[in-house]
């Protein structure tokens, strides 16, 4: 190993290796001992039984929660960016252009300048404190729709399409029995995209 491969080494694996150690200390330990070693008292199950048992097992609870949200949101956000990045890959309407134009524009919106608009459209509506607040905004992703629009169009072919309308395929069938098992590595990547940001949300 060079030595700058070694530096990257340390650099990522020296937090993770912090945390660990950082799990087996209690509270006085972790304020009074050095941070990359153990402390007094091993306190790893003890630390673990406390934060799943605090509360009344709130912890626990915010897990699942988190779970959920990310899982179906990622779930309806990659078949959205599937449909949607495939309908503008291979139809041809009015506007196809300058509504593509505008996905890509608000790729540039940082999400946190969305947050209080966000926020005051769902008071309007009556769905803050519910889990639809959390869901809602996660499964619009501007990134995904252009990245399933571009794998579509290189991934699709048009032949394929043209063969399942002779065959008498409709639409939503060609799609689903179709299209979409040709996208999948796409629809992956986005539902991998989307969970990920989902969860740190």
């Amino acid at each position: 190993l060079t030595l700058g491969m070694l530096a990257l080494l340390a650099y990522f694996l020296l937090p993770l290796f912090w945390l660990v150690v950082a799990a087996t200390k209690d509270t006085g330990d972790l304020f009074s001992t050095f941070g990359l070693w153990l402390g007094n008292d091993f306190n790893l199950f003890t630390n673990i039984r406390e934060t799943f048992t605090y509360d009344g097992g709130v912890y626990a609870r915010w897990m699942l929660n988190t779970f959920l949200y990310s899982v179906v949101s990622a779930g309806v956000a990659a078949l959205l960016c599937a449909m949607g990045g495939y309908g503008f890959a291979k139809y041809r309407f009015r506007g196809n252009k300058t509504l593509f134009n505008l996905v890509l524009g608000s790729i540039m919106v940082p999400t946190t300048a969305l947050a209080i608009p966000t926020y005051l459209l769902f008071s309007k509506v009556g769905l803050v404190n519910t889990p639809w607040a959390i869901i809602l905004p996660s499964i619009v992703s501007p990134f995904g729709l252009y990245l399933m629009r571009v794998y579509a169009e290189s991934a699709v072919h048009d032949s394929i399409l043209e063969t399942a309308r002779i065959d008498g395929a409709g639409e939503l069938r060609i799609f689903f029995q179709v299209v979409l098992r040709t996208l999948m590595p796409g629809v992956v990547t986005v539902l991998l995209f989307t969970l990920v940001a989902t969860w740190n949300n």
